[in-house]
């Protein structure tokens, strides 16, 4: 949208951030610290905000040697080609890393391979990079803010600093941009409409707008345009719907790397299909997936992967290169009725399967004809499938795919059982191209005016991820894009306001507690250690005595860890105690809510 005399401005910034995840926050982070005034936009409610970011590993990609970095991240990406400059800055970044966490976060990082110790909740890793046959691997490491992962603790690290300069940088949540607005004479990109409470405000940007809105992993209709899929389930937000791409198109951007997108799952690739607009399950290493009689089929009722291969970011071997397996939409995970018991043996043993749905989503039947018609593939092909992985169990050799053959068991007696399966995504790379200063480009690679880029839209991963790849481009670009913007520019102009709105911060607000009333005998506790950020608890609490604990805020992910929230107040005043076995697969979530209600506690005393 072109602005004009007309145009009625609500509000007027320095600098604009759109999208307050990893990179938009570190965008506004140093935008900010070059001294200018920002407001930072996301269309996430409070304590939903973060983006991929809250939702990943926490794993930040660094390296002990330059030369050989740029070469590895040089292959990750063949045959296709990334603006050397662009790579060069990147893969520096990448290896000044550690550095970066010190200055910038006041952190000496934990180096997974030099600092990992017995006892560490970290898996074992066997090589640090993900590729580790290509040229310059031996260089690549990951970074951590401290000895733990999955548990948003480099975004709660990314939030802080926002928090800390609540002065200088005003935050809108719960807020969708719709438009970018530009000079019709000198094509500079000025502000945006923003929609608030029903409402559009016209938000001046006079330096420079950053977008960091992410990708397109909650917009089917973009998945079947660029992904040429009809629809994935998404690991991360559910707020990621492609609106940054249509916003830099509107403004004449160039797109790039729209076809590529990292996925995991619980066999590569794929998770458990979930209810429209639920978040998918990402699940590594549980064995009983692709290990005994089991296997996965497509919309034909063949097999179609390697159901054990190593999780590289979904990416699986075919014929010579590292591809995501086609997105079938009818795919299964087809077991027989041993499996199904090993299932039932472990829930027994542990209390909760890792999916805890996994069993009611379970189907059955007593021949491979009747669940075939269940499932609404051809029978006669689902048949010769068990029959052929039988034979390859029996023979010790996957003819098909290469499957280890000690993890192959011919099926036996018994009824057959499915469950079905989604393809799945982490993100999305494609989106609007940026240089090396973080300007976004237009169709004939010059500089849009004012316009800067930063994160996963538009990310620089053309082919094969590596992973902590994205966060670490978070924190690189995030940095020079911010900059960036801050600058005065030498065509930046004033304007004057009309119905202005006030100084919005709905971050801070959010974390106010001095509104909460108390009762006799009541405590407060708070705690960051959450994945979804802040949990607070009133805990009632006489004579030595837990009498009631609730939970008056959480974010915690969907999922386990909201079971987790729900479950564990009450198993905490039946024992008395904090020191409670935690439920399985939450206990990021059981560590934390444990800790706010120790704080109360202590008040208390």
């Amino acid at each position: 949208m072109y602005v004009t005399k007309n145009t009625k401005w609500n509000a007027d910034y320095d600098v604009l951030v759109l999208g307050f995840g990893g990179a938009g926050g570190n965008a506004a982070r140093f935008a900010a610290d070059a001294g200018a005034h920002v407001l930072l936009v996301d269309a996430a409610p409070f304590g939903h905000e973060g983006g991929n970011t809250r939702y990943s590993a926490q794993h930040v990609a660094m390296a002990t040697d330059y030369a050989k970095i740029n070469k590895y991240f040089k292959r990750l990406a063949a045959p296709f080609q990334i603006p050397e400059k662009m790579m060069d800055v990147y893969t520096d970044g990448i290896y000044h890393m550690t550095d970066m966490f010190k200055e910038y976060f006041g952190i000496d990082a934990f180096v997974w391979s030099r600092d990992v110790k017995p006892g560490d909740i970290l898996d074992e890793k066997e090589h640090m990079a993900e590729y580790p046959e290509y040229d310059g691997s031996e260089a690549f490491d990951f970074a951590l803010v401290h000895n733990r992962d999955f548990d948003a603790e480099f975004w709660k690290t990314i939030r802080k600093t926002v928090l800390d300069r609540k002065d200088q940088i005003d935050v809108w949540l719960n807020s969708r941009t719709s438009h970018l607005l530009q000079d019709p004479e000198t094509g500079a990109v000025v502000g945006a409409v923003v929609t608030r409470n029903h409402k559009d405000y016209y938000i001046h940007a006079k330096n420079g707008l950053v977008l960091a809105t992410g990708g397109f992993e909650n917009n089917p209709v973009m998945q079947q345009n660029y992904l040429h899929i009809t629809k994935l389930t998404p690991f991360g937000t559910l707020y990621n719907r492609g609106d940054g791409i249509t916003m830099a198109e509107e403004v004449g951007a160039k797109l790039w790397h729209m076809s590529n997108y990292e996925s995991l799952g619980v066999v590569p690739s794929y998770t458990f299909q979930e209810e429209d607009g639920e978040r998918g399950r990402q699940i590594g290493h549980w064995k009983l997936l692709y290990n005994g009689s089991i296997f996965a089929i497509a919309d034909d009722g063949t097999r179609f992967m390697k159901e054990d291969a190593k999780f590289r970011h979904g990416h699986i071997y075919e014929h010579g290169d590292y591809v995501m397996p086609h997105a079938y939409d009818n795919a299964w995970l087809v077991f027989d009725q041993k499996q199904y018991d090993r299932f039932v043996e472990e829930k027994e043993k542990t209390g909760q399967l890792r999916y805890p749905k996994f069993l009611d989503k379970t189907i059955s039947a007593a021949s491979s004809q009747e669940l075939a018609e269940k499932m609404g593939v051809p029978a006669g092909k689902l048949a010769e499938t068990i029959k052929s992985f039988n034979s390859f169990a029996e023979k010790g050799r996957d003819a098909e795919f290469g499957r280890e053959p000690e993890g192959m068991e011919a099926f036996g007696a018994g009824d057959l059982y499915a469950i079905k399966l989604a393809p799945a995504v982490l993100n999305t790379q494609g989106g609007p191209q940026r240089n090396e200063k973080g300007e976004i480009l237009d169709a004939n690679d010059q500089a849009i005016p004012h316009l800067y880029g930063v994160g996963e839209l538009g990310g620089i991963c053309a082919n094969r991820y590596q992973g902590g790849g994205n966060l670490a481009e978070c924190l690189i670009f995030g940095k020079i894009s911010g900059t960036n913007a801050a600058k005065v520019k030498a065509d930046a102009q004033a304007v004057a306001l009309t119905n202005p709105v006030p100084a919005i911060n709905d971050l801070a607000d959010g974390e106010r507690m001095d509104n909460i009333e108390l009762g006799e005998n009541q405590y407060l506790g708070a705690t960051e250690a959450g994945i979804g950020g802040k949990i607070v608890v009133r805990v009632t609490y006489k004579d030595e005595k837990i009498e009631n604990i609730e939970v008056l805020e959480s974010h915690e992910t969907e999922g386990i860890g909201a079971v987790a929230i729900k479950e564990l107040p009450a198993k905490i005043v039946a024992a008395n105690s904090t020191e409670i076995d935690a439920i399985s697969g939450a206990s990021t979530t059981t560590r934390a809510l444990e800790e706010a209600v120790n704080k109360a506690i202590k008040q208390a005393k």
